[in-house]
């Protein structure tokens, strides 16, 4: 912004060279002297040239290219407070042509918008609309950050949506942000998932708006929309980041597809892209189980430091119960310690009387039931197995 608005006034401070018939031949000389010395960066001369001619009398013409080469000056400073001062004088005096006017009007609207006075900027914005010497799509440019950056936000999404009408090509990824921001502002989800979808089409290798595209989908209750793009964007290699991979394997887990998550966290973590963690370890483990990869639940389970506790080891006996390998379910059990009647010790226990049995030992089956008929979680159903054991 600031660039264009430097173009704009060195355009200007050009004129002022061949403006001798509009004013006094010992101010104009002045002027092309101070113009010099700005060139030569000696600037603090200039200035002072500047404000001797400031202190006499001039005519409004005169005076006008005075305070617009200052300006100039204050620009290079980035004084801008200074800058705005001197344009609305340039302004109220009026004595430029309408083209300049109204250049200068659009460079204040700027100016305005750096140093957040933006309903000053707005104003001057929607003076200059049917201006013939301003392009309309810069004004609307204006208006929308001034409504944005004001936190008016539909009024931004108004005139984004007129600038992009009117620009229609080589718009900049920042006034897409700009719309999708104010979208989600305003809680209109639609207008945020519509613009995230260009916005995923025209930038494409950015991850995180392959990520809030697949969330809109998901705040939308479309979850094989949100699967679906994800899938894209990590067969494309843009999912990278731990969190956005997590994401997907959460959406992946969402639609029942186990089978894939468990692949794609377990390369995640070979890769080093995902450090196995106590969450990511049950992740797995959730995965090969609920995917039927049992010989891949019971490596994870018989490898990983996390799986010390006895929520685990029971989860292990069982997949070797239902692998029917009976004699490693009774020894897992076994090294399971917990207090008489507690839950897990009357799971434990029933889990292991069902080994038993099917190890043709109903004798050890019915004294180990016996043990869990009092147990206050179980014994409902270790009085029923024992009474079908003993009919």
């Amino acid at each position: 912004m600031i660039k264009k608005l430097l173009l704009v006034l060195t355009l200007m401070l050009g004129s002022s060279l061949y403006a001798a018939q509009h004013m006094s031949k010992s101010t104009y000389n002045s002027l092309t002297n101070a113009q010099k010395l700005m060139q030569e960066n000696k600037f603090t001369k200039a200035k002072a040239i500047l404000d001797e001619l400031l202190k006499q009398d001039k005519n409004a013409y005169e005076k006008s290219y005075i305070l617009q080469t200052l300006s100039n000056i204050y620009i290079t400073d980035n004084k801008y407070e200074k800058v705005a001062k001197i344009y609305e004088e340039i302004i109220k005096l009026g004595a430029f042509e309408p083209k300049s006017i109204d250049n200068i009007k659009f460079s204040l609207a700027k100016i305005y918008l750096s140093i957040e006075k933006f309903e000053k900027s707005l104003k001057l914005s929607k003076s200059l609309v049917n201006s013939k010497f301003i392009k309309k799509e810069d004004i609307y440019e204006n208006l929308t950050l001034g409504y944005y950056y004001n936190k008016k936000y539909k009024k931004a999404i108004e005139y984004s949506n007129i600038y992009m009408s009117s620009k229609k090509q080589n718009i900049k990824e920042s006034w897409y942000k700009i719309l999708y921001s104010s979208y989600i502002e305003t809680k209109n989800y639609n207008g945020a998932l519509s613009t995230m979808e260009k916005m995923v089409k025209l930038f494409n290798t950015n991850e995180q708006y392959w990520v809030q595209l697949a969330s809109l989908y998901q705040q939308k209750n479309r979850l094989k929309k949100s699967l679906s793009t994800l899938e894209l964007a990590y067969k494309n290699n843009v999912l990278t980041k731990k969190d956005n991979i997590l994401y997907f394997i959460n959406i992946l887990l969402q639609n029942d597809v186990y089978n894939k998550a468990g692949v794609l966290l377990t390369k995640a973590v070979n890769e080093n892209l995902i450090k196995e963690d106590k969450k990511i370890f049950e992740i797995l483990v959730t995965c090969f189980i609920n995917a039927k990869e049992t010989n891949l639940a019971i490596k994870k389970l018989e490898s990983s430091k996390f799986a010390n506790e006895n929520k685990y080891k029971m989860i292990l006996a069982n997949l070797y119960y239902n692998k029917e390998q009976y004699k490693k379910s009774i020894n897992i059990v076994d090294s399971i310690k917990t207090k008489r009647n507690s839950k897990v010790d009357g799971e434990r226990q029933i889990l292991k009387a069902l080994c038993y049995y099917e190890l043709d030992n109903k004798k050890q089956s019915i004294r180990t039931l016996e043990r869990v008929v009092n147990n206050p979680y179980h014994k409902k159903r270790a009085r029923n197995i024992l009474k079908e054991l003993r009919s």
